[in-house]
């Protein structure tokens, strides 16, 4: 008898990423969360069986840790196992290589882009007991350790390496050619739900640049229930809607961006304004 694995419809991963984005942040499972995205993508993905790889590498590690709470034998321990022994690292080839974002992938390949890697970190040290966040400095996102003694920021791109303040800065003068002081914001902790906006969004991106427009519209689709009121998000939707000839659609993003927006200067307003009436007035034209 011929077997195979199930496969999950696009609409069902969709509801799932829904139930997630609703739970408190807290208790959001971002591993889990970052499969779902995946899932889109690969409807035979087996979630629970990576799953429990990040949890048997945990497990691994915190018999090596014994139940101390030194941070620095911690992150040591982390580091050794995952980058030494697992062969974890960054790569820097295939910028818009969706293999490098999706976690699955980054799971087999052992290597990925420093958002990916960052996820899988912070993951082992959620369940480690550590209290962690991602941070997006300009340039690199990094993992951030708190606790009673203090913060460490750690780089997972970098097999793990502990920065100190001028590291970051040497960080973000490659970005800004040392035009951009460091400064507390750069280093404030990201939320799970913001970590998966970003991974969305560098999806989004990668579609965009290989021209995939129904993927980088399921990307900013996944973006919305995050954020409904993202007017960045809601342009960028209705535009992809005009471009691909869905102008109900259009419309609907288009409008709902104009009641959203606080920021955008009269002209940009005024232009929008003037492709929904278009839009209004080819659709009346040609529908009767």
């Amino acid at each position: 008898m011929l077997t195979g694995r199930v496969l999950t419809h696009p609409s069902r991963a969709r509801s799932r990423f829904r139930e997630l984005a609703a739970l408190p942040d807290g208790e959001l499972d971002l591993s889990e969360a970052s499969l779902v995205i995946a899932l889109e993508e690969y409807p035979a993905l087996d979630l629970g069986s990576y799953v429990d790889r990040i949890e048997r590498w945990s497990e691994a590690i915190r018999e090596r840790v014994g139940g101390s709470r030194d941070i620095e034998r911690v992150v040591e321990e982390i580091n050794r196992f995952l980058f030494d022994e697992e062969g974890f690292h960054g790569t820097t080839d295939g910028y818009y290589d969706l293999r490098n974002t999706f976690l699955n992938d980054v799971l087999d390949r052992h290597a990925g882009l420093p958002i990916a890697l960052s996820i899988l970190y912070l993951e082992v040290s959620r369940r480690l007991g550590l209290e962690t966040s991602g941070v997006s400095l300009p340039g690199r996102f990094l993992v951030k350790v708190s606790g009673g003694w203090g913060e460490i920021l750690i780089d997972p791109f970098d097999d793990g390496r502990v920065l100190s303040s001028t590291e970051c800065q040497e960080i973000m003068n490659e970005v800004f050619g040392g035009g951009v002081q460091l400064r507390e914001h750069h280093l404030r902790g990201f939320s799970r739900k913001e970590i998966l906006g970003r991974v969305l969004s560098h999806l989004k991106s990668a579609h965009l640049a290989r021209h995939e427009l129904e993927r980088a519209v399921a990307s900013i689709d996944r973006l919305l229930i995050l954020d409904e009121r993202d007017p960045f998000e809601l342009r960028d939707r209705g535009v992809l809607a005009m471009q691909m000839h869905q102008y109900d659609d259009a419309i609907h993003f288009l409008e709902r961006y104009l009641a959203t927006v606080s920021y955008a200067d009269a002209e940009e307003l005024a232009r929008v304004r003037e492709q929904v009436a278009y839009l209004r007035g080819w659709l009346q034209q040609n529908q009767n």
